[in-house]
């Protein structure tokens, strides 16, 4: 064999193939937005039904995104709960404005949980490379505006 097979497949053996190894934690963003908020790992979270949620309209995203800023949540009305999704949601007690982050939206769903006055949105969605995270705004219909907000996205192979 040649010195340079033989540096070749010592190198190989030593470094793999550029894939991840099975107990190796794949990173599925490139960076963190100031948006994500991860809770705590002990943290129990109730699921919301899915008809109590929905994200704010391509078209008003910039708006509602202006209006949480410098917030997580934000209290508005039923009117502009339904302006802001573009469709009636399900009556209740508190319509409120949240943050959320995503990779790829499009490959992807939401979810909300409620865990006393704590609730977290996530995204999760599929892909094979690390993404640049985005930030989106949703709409939710709860029982009590929440004193803490987490956000966190996922990505499935």
């Amino acid at each position: 064999m040649g010195i340079r097979l033989v540096i070749g497949l010592a190198l190989l053996a030593l470094g793999g193939c550029g894939g991840t190894s099975k107990t190796e934690k794949r990173v599925a963003f490139t960076v963190a937005d100031s948006w994500y908020a991860p809770p705590p790992s002990s943290s129990v979270f109730l699921a919301l039904d899915e008809n109590r949620f929905a994200s704010v309209i391509d078209t008003l995203q910039l708006e509602a995104q202006t209006a949480l800023a410098d917030v997580p949540v934000k209290s508005i009305r039923a009117d502009e709960a339904t302006r802001l999704v573009g469709h009636p949601l399900p009556a209740g007690a508190a319509y409120v404005l949240l943050r959320a982050v995503v990779l790829f939206e499009g490959t992807g769903t939401f979810s909300v949980g409620v865990s006393g006055t704590s609730v977290y949105v996530h995204h999760g969605c599929l892909g094979r490379r690390p993404a640049i995270m985005g930030r989106k705004a949703l709409v939710a219909v709860l029982a009590t505006v929440p004193e803490t907000v987490f956000a966190s996205c996922t990505m499935a192979e």
